[in-house]
């Protein structure tokens, strides 16, 4: 029996599977904008593996108009709050977000580790990414500065379980 004997007789197509397994369901996260993960239009909530800072989604601070470094799984386990249009722009604790995003599971993960791939990428075009948003460039910690970008391969892998 071959590959293409077994796929011929699938009732469905596995490059369309893929498809929507890479694409997902098409909403964001309303912080980061990450994709959300699940596949098709059957799921009641929304996630992603990885969420990345919040500048990302062109969050920008009020007060002086910075991109936000801050990434929205640590920020749910935090003491911050976020304000949008969504909140009338009122502060509001990140740890009750679902008031306003109820559909939106995100992972808590205090230790920051399985983003240190996005925290490259922000760090190397933060610049490009403020210009992009028409903000100012985020006040970054140091240590993202000095991420390689092997650690954030490797992290990437380690958070896919990738050998």
């Amino acid at each position: 029996m071959t590959i293409g004997s077994v796929l011929s007789k699938l009732t469905l197509n596995p490059q369309d599977e893929l498809f929507r397994k890479v694409i997902g369901c098409g909403h964001q996260c309303p912080f980061c904008k990450v994709p959300c993960e699940a596949g098709g239009a059957d799921h009641k909530e929304h996630f992603a593996s990885i969420h990345r800072p919040r500048g990302f989604g062109s969050f920008r601070c009020v007060e002086n108009y910075t991109l936000v470094a801050e990434i929205c799984s640590t920020a749910v386990v935090s003491t911050t709050c976020f304000q949008n249009s969504d909140t009338d722009w009122k502060p509001h604790p990140y740890k009750d977000y679902r008031t306003y995003y109820p559909n939106w599971a995100i992972q808590p993960d205090p230790s920051m580790e399985s983003s240190e791939y996005w925290k490259y990428i922000f760090a190397q075009f933060n610049e490009e990414f403020a210009e992009e948003y028409e903000a100012k460039p985020a006040d970054l910690p140091d240590d993202w500065r000095h991420i390689t970008r092997e650690q954030a391969l490797s992290s990437l892998k380690k958070t896919f379980n990738i050998n």
